[in-house]
C-alpha cells in the first residue's frame, strides 16, 4: 500500500480524540491508583497495576459497547455522534434539543456499568492472581465478629469501615476519576485548549 493511500486513510481517523481518550485514560489510572493504594492498602506498583488493567478492561469493552450500539442507532443521533467525535461539535437536527438530557442519561448509565466492570475486573483479577476475595460465609462472619469483639476488649477496635473494603475503594476511585474527567471535559470544551 503507498504511503499516500495510507495517509489518506489517516485523515478519516479522529486522531484528536484518540490522543485526548489516551491522556485521560492516564489521568484516570493515576487517580484510581492512588485511591486503590490507600483504600486497600496496596503498594505503589500494585496498585499503579490494578488501575492500568481496570481502566484498560473498562475502556476496552466500552468502545466495543459504543460501537455495537452506534450502529443501530438513528442516523440523526448516529450524525450527531460522529460530528461531536470527529469535530466536538453538535449539527443542527432534530435530535439537538433533546441531545443534552440523552448526554446525561448516558453519563450516568456509564458512570454504573463502568463501576460494575472495574468491580467485576478486580474480583476477577484477584482470582487470577490467587487472592482470595473477601469471605461472606456466615462462619466467617461470625469468626470476624469474635475477633473484633477480642480486639474490642483490648481497646484496639479499628472500626469497621465497610462490608466490602474492595466495593467502596472501586466507587471512590470510580468517582474520582469521573470527577475529574467531567472538570477536564468541561475546562477544554470552554477554553477550546485543543482547537476544536
Amino acid at each position: 500500500m503507498p504511503l499516500n493511500d495510507v495517509l489518506s486513510e489517516l485523515g478519516m481517523m479522529p486522531l484528536r480524540a484518540i490522543a485526548f481518550q489516551s491522556l485521560l485514560l492516564m489521568v484516570a489510572i493515576v487517580l484510581e491508583a492512588m485511591v486503590l493504594r490507600q483504600q486497600l492498602r496496596l503498594g505503589y506498583r500494585t496498585s499503579m497495576q490494578y488501575a492500568a488493567t481496570l481502566n484498560l478492561l473498562a475502556t476496552s469493552l466500552g468502545w466495543v459497547a459504543f460501537l455495537a450500539i452506534e450502529a443501530v442507532l438513528p442516523l440523526a443521533l448516529r450524525s450527531q455522534i460522529i460530528s461531536y467525535v470527529l469535530f466536538n461539535r453538535f449539527y443542527a437536527n432534530s435530535w439537538l434539543d433533546v441531545l443534552p438530557v440523552v448526554v446525561v442519561v448516558v453519563a450516568i448509565a456509564a458512570f454504573f456499568v463502568t463501576y460494575w466492570i472495574k468491580l467485576q475486573g478486580l474480583l476477577w483479577l484477584l482470582q487470577l492472581l490467587g487472592q482470595k476475595p473477601v469471605d461472606t460465609t456466615p462462619e466467617a462472619i461470625e469468626s470476624n465478629r469474635r475477633q473484633l469483639y477480642a480486639r474490642a476488649r483490648r481497646a484496639q477496635v479499628e472500626g469497621q469501615r465497610s462490608s466490602s473494603p474492595r466495593a467502596l475503594a472501586v466507587l471512590q476511585a470510580n468517582a474520582l476519576s469521573f470527577t475529574v474527567i467531567l472538570v477536564l471535559l468541561l475546562v477544554v470544551n470552554q477554553t477550546e485548549v485543543l482547537g476544536w
